[in-house]
């Protein structure tokens, strides 16, 4: 049996200043949907912001609330990289997200056999 491809959204641009997260998000929803890979979104720095903010406070926001449950419902991973080694979920208007520390961020790469960065 074949393992799907795993591909991973590495997101680290400010969405109140630039498209690249709404961006990001869109596409990785759209790869999901498609059902050929597995696909993991991680939010870094002042990415953060998309999951912990009001949408129409970011650039294309609403890309936020429309594209991000559809990857949680592919079974894929939506995370937030902490400062802090703690690890645990969170949910911002319905949209759950587990904040992970920098060890699990490693090791979700490494299972990536794709990688996008944001």
């Amino acid at each position: 049996m074949e393992t799907k491809p795993a591909v991973l959204f590495l997101v680290d641009s400010d969405p109140r200043t630039s498209h690249r997260p709404a961006e990001a998000a869109r596409l990785a929803a759209g790869i999901a949907a498609w059902g050929q890979a597995t696909v993991s979104i991680c939010f870094c720095g002042p990415a953060t912001a998309a999951l912990s903010e009001w949408p129409e406070d970011m650039i294309d926001g609403n890309h936020f609330e429309r594209h991000l449950p559809s990857i949680a419902e592919s079974s894929g991973i939506i995370a937030a990289l902490e400062v802090r080694d703690s690890s645990s979920v969170a949910k911002r208007d319905g949209i759950e997200h587990k904040s992970i520390n920098a060890t699990e961020l490693s090791e979700l790469s490494a299972k990536a056999t794709q990688l996008l960065r944001f």
